[in-house]
């Protein structure tokens, strides 16, 4: 098994880009949970603040984005694992190549 520093580099970048991409957008999600919330709310025809909050709340499109901020967050959570693994394996396969080196030393 050959070593090749270049494509473990190029890996835990693309990696660690996907987990940046995902990220970003299950912030995006979360970030806006409370507009879309106040926005479902003022459109509702109650009279009282508790009334439009239970509506938007209640509201389909309220469990929509809720749904999908937390479905968004699984992915980069998953995508997070799959780097810091990726970033694992480099480093081990790293220290394997260091160590085999080291034995050639010795013969």
């Amino acid at each position: 098994m050959s070593f090749e520093p270049e494509k473990f580099f190029h890996s835990v970048v693309e990696a660690g880009d996907d987990w940046a991409d995902k990220n970003a957008a299950a912030d995006l999600l979360e970030e806006t949970k409370n507009s879309v919330r106040a926005e479902l709310a003022n459109r509702s025809e109650a009279t009282s603040q508790a009334a439009k909050d239970a509506m938007a709340l209640a509201d389909p499109a309220y469990r929509l984005h809720i749904t999908n901020m937390v479905t968004a967050r699984r992915e980069a959570n998953r995508a997070r694992v799959k780097y810091d693994a990726m970033k694992m394996l480099a480093e081990l396969r790293r220290s394997q190549e260091s160590t085999r080196r080291a034995e050639l030393t010795l013969r």
